[in-house]
């Protein structure tokens, strides 16, 4: 996959997390990829100008988030290759710091519960305190994944950085949270559901219609269109459950 695949880097939403640093988050990211399963021992990333691009922050952020996930042993660097991983022992990084390491331990319902209500307390606040270069960023995430339709791993990282987005737009760090948290179990399944055919293309037109919505400062079509979309994803996981 080619640099050209992915839009021009935005920092914006990342610089709204402040309780740690952009660099650390974006490592979190990494772990909670890994440790979720969606990205396995020997796996590639994508260049480091890509990822800059789809997580939104600068190339040397994302140089110095490998570099703390290298000196523990989950990734290697190799000058002139890509990143591979390692190892799924992501240790206290990310989200297993919050699980206790039971990423895949939740039922399936009760994590989808979880989500439509947090979802429902988050859609308002994002819909009234969404920044335009926010919605940016949110359209090039958009055109980020339909070039990668033919790529789950760099899909999902994508997918990811655009609900990420979403959460942090509605200005409450312990709302946003939650629902990446929340977002995040259960994604051990989703790599294998993304890999059905049309499930990209459908996840992608769900988000035009969350993006429409927030563009329209509409909390009510927000609400329905998040809930649509979880839906999607709890059908199309039960499917292979």
């Amino acid at each position: 996959m080619g640099d050209s695949a992915f839009a021009s880097p935005h920092v914006a939403p990342l610089d709204k997390v402040a309780h740690r640093s952009i660099k650390d988050e974006v490592a979190e990211r990494f772990a909670t990829l890994i440790a979720s399963g969606v990205l396995n021992v020997g796996d590639t990333l994508p260049s480091e100008r890509d990822l800059a691009s789809t997580m939104g922050v600068s190339r040397e952020t994302i140089r110095g988030a490998l570099l703390i996930l290298s000196t523990k042993g989950i990734v290697t660097i190799v000058q002139g290759a890509r990143t591979k991983i390692a190892s799924v022992d992501v240790g206290d990084i990310g989200m297993s710091a919050l699980s206790n390491g039971s990423v895949t331990d939740y039922s399936l319902d009760d994590v989808h519960e979880g989500r439509l209500m947090v979802e429902g307390r988050l859609a308002p606040l994002a819909a009234k305190r969404i920044d335009a270069e926010t919605l940016d960023h949110l359209a090039d995430l958009i055109k980020t994944q339909e070039s990668v339709v033919g790529d789950p791993v760099s899909f999902l990282i994508a997918d990811r950085a655009f609900h990420t987005a979403v959460y942090q737009s509605c200005g409450n760090a312990v709302l946003s949270d939650l629902a990446a948290t929340l977002y995040s179990y259960q994604l051990n399944h989703r790599r294998r559901a993304v890999s059905v055919a049309g499930a990209i293309e459908r996840s992608i037109a769900d988000h035009r219609i969350i993006l429409a919505a927030l563009e329209a400062r509409d909390a009510t079509a927000l609400l329905t269109a998040l809930g649509v979309h979880e839906r999607r994803i709890y059908d199309s996981t039960r499917a292979l459950l």
